[in-house]
């Protein structure tokens, strides 16, 4: 009896854990990058952000989809990071996505994420 409890108790604080484990996930605007260099420069700093999963930067969309754990890192500290990217040489400039939009329900959000858990997309204000 008491190791199904164990077990069970194990189950749950498991399961707690990987459910507070979700990543946030942002698209912000890249502005200045001119070739591959500077894709791989962004790409760089933004990697180094303490809490930063994935960055995957595109020139030819102008942006950088960013995964991190937003309990250590933020847009902000992800936009920081571009500016400082290009030095003295280059001028990079990243600006936060204008709203999320509820695939399911319509709402918009300030941060992805929805009141009943549908997807969301970036859209314009």
């Amino acid at each position: 009896m008491k190791a199904v409890v164990i077990a069970v108790a194990v189950g749950s604080l498991l399961c707690a854990n990987l459910a507070r484990a979700e990543d946030s996930k942002v698209t912000l605007k890249v502005t200045g990058m001119t070739c591959d260099k500077c894709v791989a420069g962004v790409e760089k700093a933004l990697k180094k952000v303490e809490g930063v999963k994935s960055a995957e930067v595109s020139l030819d969309k102008g942006q950088a989809v960013v995964s991190y754990d937003d309990k250590k890192a933020n847009p902000d500290k992800l936009i920081a990071a571009v500016s400082k990217a290009g030095g003295s040489q280059h001028s990079f400039k990243a600006e936060k996505p204008a709203a999320f939009k509820c695939d399911s329900c319509g709402k918009t959000y300030d941060k992805a994420g929805s009141c009943c858990g549908a997807p969301t997309k970036t859209v314009d204000k």
